[in-house]
C-alpha cells in the first residue's frame, strides 16, 4: 500500500536546480535507498518530505493529505547535521523527546540505546562520530510513525557503529513502515535495502528492486552504481 505519492517536484536554488520533476510512489513495508554523488538532490528530497523546504512545484501526499506540519508527526527524519549540545546527556536527551514528540517511546528508545551498546549517563562531548550516530538513530527510531529517513547514517563512522546501525534498522523494519536511507555507504547498505533509487541533478534516472538485481543480472550495488555514474 503506497503512503507517501511524489508527483514532478521540483525545487530551484537560483538557476540550479536540486530537484527536477521528480514522481515516485512509497510503500509501506519497505526499505529504499537514495543513491546518488555529493549534489544529486537527495538531501533536498527528504527536507522537503519533511516539509522543512518548500517545493518550487510539484505536489507531495502522505496517506491521501498534503505534506503540512501536521504530516510530519508521522514521519521520522535523521539529518546529516550533529543535533546535540556536547553538555548533555543520552538521558538528557531522551526526556526532551519524550516531553516534545507524542509518539516518542521511552521503553523503545531505551532498550534501542542498550542494543547500541551506548552509555546512557556519560556527556555527548565524550562520545565518538560513530556513537554520536549512534544516538541520532536511536531517537529517529523510538518515534512510533510511519516514515521513518535517515540522511547518511553510516556516513564517517567506524566499522562497530556501522554494524550497529545496520543490525538495529533491519531489526526495526515493520510491514507497517517505510525508510528512507540516503548513503554513500554501498556495500554496507546492500545488506538492508529492498529498492533503490538513483539520483542525478535532482532526476530520477533509475529505480531498482535489489533482489531482481542479484537474480536477474547478478550484478552488486556497487557495480550498477559504477553503470548508472559512468565512474
Amino acid at each position: 500500500m503506497e503512503n507517501l505519492i511524489i508527483n514532478n517536484l521540483t525545487k530551484g536554488y537560483f538557476k540550479k536546480k536540486a530537484l527536477n520533476n521528480f514522481s515516485y510512489s512509497f510503500k509501506k513495508g519497505m526499505v529504499y535507498g537514495l543513491i546518488g554523488p555529493n549534489g544529486s538532490g537527495k538531501t533536498t528530497l527528504m527536507k522537503i518530505i519533511y516539509g522543512l523546504v518548500k517545493p518550487t512545484k510539484g505536489s507531495l501526499s502522505f496517506n491521501n493529505n498534503k505534506i503540512s506540519f501536521k504530516t510530519r508527526k508521522n514521519i521520522a527524519f535523521m539529518p546529516t547535521e550533529d543535533i546535540f549540545m556536547s553538555n548533555l546527556m543520552p538521558c538528557d536527551i531522551l526526556k526532551f523527546y519524550n516531553n516534545n514528540f507524542e509518539d516518542f517511546s521511552l521503553e523503545k528508545a531505551y532498550q534501542i540505546l542498550e542494543n547500541m551498546k551506548l552509555p546512557l549517563n556519560e556527556k555527548i562531548e565524550t562520545f565518538s562520530t560513530g556513537m554520536k550516530m549512534r544516538l541520532k538513530v536511536t531517537l529517529c527510531l523510538a518515534r512510533d510513525v510511519e516514515f521513518y529517513m535517515f540522511d547518511e547514517p553510516l556516513n564517517g563512522i567506524d566499522i562497530i557503529s556501522k554494524d550497529l546501525i545496520k543490525n538495529t534498522i533491519i531489526s526495526m523494519t515493520t510491514k507497517d513502515s517505510t525508510i528512507l536511507i540516503s548513503s554513500h555507504a554501498l556495500n554496507e547498505m546492500e545488506l538492508i535495502l529492498e529498492q533503490v533509487l538513483f539520483l542525478n541533478e535532482g532526476s530520477l534516472i533509475r529505480d531498482i528492486n535489489l533482489e531482481e538485481l542479484r537474480d536477474t543480472e547478478n550484478k552488486s550495488l556497487e557495480s550498477l552504481y559504477g553503470e548508472v555514474y559512468n565512474v
